[in-house]
């Protein structure tokens, strides 16, 4: 009876269903929340996308600034703290706090603010969406 009973919990226990995996190295939904073209001088030069980290612990906004070739130049906080993206680095290098505007030309290395124009998320065809059509 008690092999019976042991057999019957080791089996239970291994038909349950997996662990939930730890949440401080589980992967969090990234989604966009928004998207400007970046227009200086009169030409556009890139995208300035919004996003938000998913996380348990509350949502995690910032923004991405990327070219028209799509590589990333940089990062912006909520609060206007910018960030250079530094390929084959593990750091980004830090360019202080700026308007949304400037810090955005300041990582395009322009002169004059960037003037920022929205683009409908809803409009923009995504390489995940394109295999679908």
């Amino acid at each position: 009876m008690r092999r019976t009973f042991a057999t019957a919990l080791l089996l239970s226990a291994c038909a349950g269903p997996p662990p939930p995996p730890n949440p401080p190295y589980a992967p969090r939904p990234v989604v966009e929340l928004g998207r400007w073209q970046v227009w200086i001088g009169g030409e556009p030069v890139g995208l300035l996308l919004q996003l938000e980290i998913r996380d348990p612990g509350g949502p995690l906004p910032f923004y991405r600034i990327q070219d028209l070739q799509g590589r990333w130049l940089g990062h912006a906080s909520v609060h206007g703290r910018f960030s250079r993206r530094v390929p084959f680095e593990d750091q980004e290098q830090d360019l202080g706090v700026w308007p949304m505007a400037r810090g955005v030309a300041h990582l395009f290395a322009a002169e004059t603010p960037a003037e920022l124009r929205p683009v409908a998320v809803e409009a923009v065809l995504r390489p995940s969406e394109a295999g679908r059509r």
